[in-house]
Parts: structure tokens; sequence; C-alpha cells
């Protein structure tokens, strides 16, 4: 186990996880966290991901709505317009 290191709570109740703590534990922008509380400690814990899968780009994922939209700007035309609501 590697020796605690001192991290600060700012504006938002965010932390920085140290790079070796990052390092260590082989964490990746993304990666899911769980976190409790326990007394007067903070408990944070990797979830396990089995296998890390493929980044979709909006590109590749109009294959999968065919014959839905256009392009990908009609994609994002339909969401605006969702959020408009």
């Amino acid at each position: 186990m590697q020796p605690m290191q001192l991290t600060r709570l700012r504006a938002k109740n965010q932390i920085t996880l140290p790079a070796s703590v990052v390092k260590a534990i082989g964490l990746r922008e993304g990666d899911l966290l769980h976190i409790a509380a326990e007394g007067n400690r903070v408990i944070v814990t990797a979830q396990e991901v089995r296998e890390r899968g493929r980044t979709y780009t909006m590109s590749d994922l109009l294959g999968a709505a065919s014959g839905l939209y256009d392009s990908a700007a009609a994609i994002d035309e339909e969401i605006a317009a969702g959020r408009a609501e």
C-alpha cells in the first residue's frame, strides 16, 4: 500500500487524485469511481471494467441510425431542438 498523500477539496467539491495513485490503480479518463463516507474517511473505489470498449464517434453511430438521419449535423439539430423544449 502506498503512503497516504494530501489533496485539497476545491470549488464544487472537486479533488485531484495524485498521479501516482491513478497510475498504481490503472485509472483512465472516464473510469467510474464509487465514493462512500465511513466515519471521517472518504472511500474511493474504482469500478472494475471487464473490457474497455471502443469509443464511437457520431459518424460511426450514423450506421446504427440508418434512415433516421442524413448526417451528424441533422442529429445535432434534433438534439438542440429537444433541449429548447
